[in-house]
Order: structure tokens, then sequence, then C-alpha cells
């Protein structure tokens, strides 16, 4: 297996020392940009990265600039952070040449760019798992500069809970390895061994943004990778032989040619992102599952009720949510002869509590009920053409889910529930994701009970973070709306402790309370 990654190819590590002049990119300017701004000052906890390098405004005269300005150009609770060159190969190497792995090149400005041969560096700082057991990282990636993208050379990013790798992604002391080619191919490793991604590759870019989270799987001995990669989300299983450290040290390596250029660009440890807006239960306020709605409020900001009765009471909250109308306008999949007369009933109703309307909720899963696209657009059209500035959500049911799936234009919102695993949710959230329009933003389903793949309170409580962190690593996700919680005896709260816990660290985090 090495040996088809490598090519067959022995470079050597020493070149000529006239290529130093090639390579050099000591006229690199000094920056005096400030580093990104990293925290929002908008609600109460401000989340802080444990390390992003921007490399911006190094020295490049100075040993290459790997380890110049590391102040200015780092920020987090790890900065600053010194790098040590390693061999980035599969055999036993003395360390690269300082020109093989450099920061803010001439050529290449703020960026740390790999030159001419496989290499790698190590952030010489280790860090550990967070909270909730995952490790999360991010960055954007060029593996080759400039070419057609047809070329199988790759950039790598791999956690080791050695010091003293190499950094080859496919030795067996990195315990997680992911490469992305030039030709948008996708690989992971584990602890040298090759596994399963879904899907294998990505449409090839001259550039790629990557998020990813690997954290514990639900099966006991498994770890579990979730990320998205220039809006692309991907899934995949480690199966040992070693279970995931609860400290890494992070490595960042290119496999190249002669003549050939890798460039990375922030690269974050524990990212904070902003797309995430919301989080809620589906029916935290209705007849049929009852007054749920304070149980949640202190870890959620937007919740699914039925009634206009229940709109009064988040009203009285101080809160938003869904309202649904489906009773306005459908007796079963049949569009009402009276839903405008109904619609606008409905209006003079809620007109006290329009404040506390944060979307309005069509009709759950229509084509899959059996609703038409034009009564669908029917229904949505007419709550736009009275809310236009309130958000209108749809929810699909899977096997509507197909490439050839058309979502009415005036839906702001479109999401998903599937009680399968996380592979098939990454597949359906992918085949949604390239049906929507560009203004229209995609919501996530988790499960809150006992069902399909997840059939104890352990593997719910897992699954709940695992949709958080496929939400995190995209940024076409606006949020998160439970489904299940209070729906029969899977989904009693009271026999789901750790789910609960789950969820309301999710929405703590989420919503930065």
């Amino acid at each position: 297996m090495q040996a088809a990654l490598h090519w067959g190819l022995a470079l050597h590590l020493s070149k000529l020392h006239w290529l130093a002049l090639l390579l050099c990119g000591c006229g690199a300017a000094v920056s005096d940009s400030e580093p990104e701004a990293l925290t929002s000052v908008r609600q109460g906890v401000i989340p802080v990265e444990s390390f992003r390098d921007s490399f911006n405004g190094a020295n490049n005269a100075n040993d290459t600039g790997l380890n110049d300005n590391l102040w200015a150009r780092q920020s987090g609770t790890l900065a600053p952070a010194t790098y040590t060159r390693v061999p980035g190969l599969w055999y036993s190497a003395p360390p690269p040449s300082i020109w093989w792995a450099q920061v803010n090149h001439i050529w290449h400005p703020n960026t740390l760019t790999f030159h001419e041969s496989p290499s790698a560096l190590r952030m010489d700082k280790p860090f550990y798992r967070d909270a909730s057991g995952a490790f999360r990282l991010s960055f954007v990636v060029e593996p080759i500069v400039g070419d057609a993208r047809d070329s199988s050379n790759w950039a790598s990013v791999m956690l080791s809970s050695s010091s003293a790798s190499s950094a080859f992604v496919a030795n067996a002391d990195i315990d997680f390895g992911f490469l992305v080619r030039s030709n948008g191919g996708l690989s992971i490793f584990d602890n040298g061994t090759q596994v399963d991604v879904t899907p294998a590759s990505v449409p090839a870019a001259d550039r790629y943004v990557v998020s990813l989270a690997v954290r514990d799987g639900h099966v006991p001995g498994t770890t579990e990778v979730l990320g998205t990669v220039n809006g692309t989300s991907f899934f995949a299983t480690l199966n040992g032989p070693t279970a995931l450290p609860g400290q890494a040290y992070l490595y960042l390596g290119a496999y190249l040619d002669a003549g050939q250029v890798t460039r990375f660009d922030d690269v974050v440890v524990f990212p904070v992102v902003d797309h995430l807006k919301h989080y809620g239960y589906f029916w935290a306020q209705s007849a049929e599952s009852g007054a749920h709605l304070d149980e949640v409020t202190a870890y959620t900001n937007l919740n699914f009720v039925q009634r206009p009765q229940d709109l009064a009471v988040c009203a009285a909250r101080g809160v938003k949510c869904i309202l649904e109308t489906r009773w306005q306008f459908f007796e079963g999949s049949t569009l009402l002869p009276n839903y405008a007369q109904n619609w606008n009933a409905l209006v003079n109703t809620i007109t006290p509590y329009l404040s506390s309307v944060g979307a309005f909720y069509v009709i759950d899963e229509p084509y899959w009920n059996n609703v038409s696209y034009n009564d669908l657009k029917t229904c949505v059209d007419t709550i736009k053409s009275t809310f236009p500035s309130i958000p209108v959500m749809v929810v699909h049911a899977v096997p509507s889910i197909t490439p050839w799936l058309v979502t009415p234009p005036g839906v702001d919102w479109v999401g998903f529930d599937h009680t399968g695993p996380m592979s098939q949710v990454v597949s359906y959230a992918n085949t949604l994701r390239s049906t929507l329009a560009p203004n229209q933003k995609l919501w996530l389903v988790p499960q809150a009970r006992r069902v399909g793949a997840y059939t104890t309170d352990k593997d719910v409580a897992q699954a709940n973070w695992q949709y958080y962190d496929l939400a995190r690593t995209d940024p076409r996700i606006m949020g998160l709306l439970n489904f299940g919680l209070w729906q029969g005896e899977e989904g009693d709260p009271n026999t789901l402790p750790q789910t609960v816990a789950a969820e309301r660290a999710i929405g703590n985090e989420l919503l930065r309370r």
C-alpha cells in the first residue's frame, strides 16, 4: 500500500546549493496586519480557538520564516507554538532542508508552503480532546499550486500521540491521517491502514477548505470522522488497532515532485464557528406531546410549536418559535379550497405574538405525504407574500431526497430527518445540498429517541454529538432541530439522561451560553 502511495519515488533529501536561491523567499515583505478576530461578544460566553496560524507577516529571511513573527500571526490558547521540520517520508531520514517548508515566501505571501520534495512539520505543542471528546481542525490547502487539478499528489494533516513521528500519512504511528489530493481525492488512514471514506472524492478545485472532527464512535473501539471539504461532507470509521489518543501532536505534510509547491493557510485547532444560529426541538409545545418549552428554553433558542396558543406561550417566555401551518392549508395531502381564508384567520390570531415567530413550518415531509410541488409552492408563496422577512421551513423525508428534488424557491430553510447511520446522513446531506438554491440554508434533524441505528441512550447521545460535528464543519448548515424527545417510550427524557445531557451541552455551546 505504501509503495502505491509513493509511486516508487525515492527522492534524495539534499539538493544542490544553487537551488536555495531559487527557493528562497527572502524578499517577502513583513506585514503589520493584526491577527484575525476570533470571538463574538453578541452572547454571554466568548469562545476562543485553541490555535490559529494565519502565516501572515513572517520574515522569510529568518530561517525561511517558519517560526518568525509567531506572536503576531498566531492566536489562541496554545499560541505561540513553534514548528519542527520532520522528514514526511515512509522511511527513516534526516530532517529536510530548510527550503522545503517556508512561511511568507515572496511568491506565496502569507502562507505556509512546501517545496520540491515530500516533507512535513510538527506543531511542537500537543493538545487534548475537547470536553465532548473530539479533536477539531480546519485549514485551507492547495495540494499542488497552479497544476491542472489532475495530480494525485497530496497535502496531509495528521494527529499522533508521538512527538517523534516522521509524519508520513500512512505510517503506523499516525493515529489519524487525512489527505486531499490535487484532483480532489480524499483518503483517511488509521494507524497505517487506509479506511473507506464516503464519498472518496470531491470536485477538483484550485484550493480546498477543510473542516473536520474526530471522536470515538458509538460502537466501542471505533473512531468516527465527520467533515466537509468545499461544501461536500464526508464520513469515515476507524477501527484501531489503537484507540484515539487523549492528547495529540498536529503534523502538516506534503507529497509533491520537484518543481511543485503545496500551500497551507489558516490552520486552526478547535475552530470557532459562526454559521450555526439555532438549536431546538420538534414538539416542544403541542397538543399531542404536551408542554415542554420550559424544560428546554435554557439551552435552546428556536423550538417547534403547533398551535397559536402555543405561540402565546413562546411570547410569554420571550422566545422565538417555529409555528406549524399545516392545518390551515392541507387536509391530508389535499390543498384546502378555503386555505386563503384559513391563513388570514391565523394571521389575525397570531398578530399579538408575531415577534415570537422565528419561522413558519409548512407541512412535514410534503412529497412523502403526496403533496404536489404546485400545492406546496402555493402554500409557501402565500406565507411569504404576507411575511416576506420571516423564514419558511420544510423538512423532507429521505425517500424524497434525490438529485431531482425541487424545493419551492420561497422556502428559506430546508432539512431532512433520518434514523440511519451517519454515513447515510452525510450522503443525504450532500444530495439535498446539491438541490438547493444559493439562498436556501440547510438544517439537520438529530434523533432524540432510541430508534433505527441508535438503540441505547449512549448511542443516541453520541449521535447527537456527531450531528453537531457535521453541522460545525459545513457553513451551509444553519441549525439543528432535534426530533423524538417526548415521543413515546423511546423518547422519554427520563430514560435518556445521557442524550438530554449531550443536547444541553450542545445547545449551550452552540448558543454560547
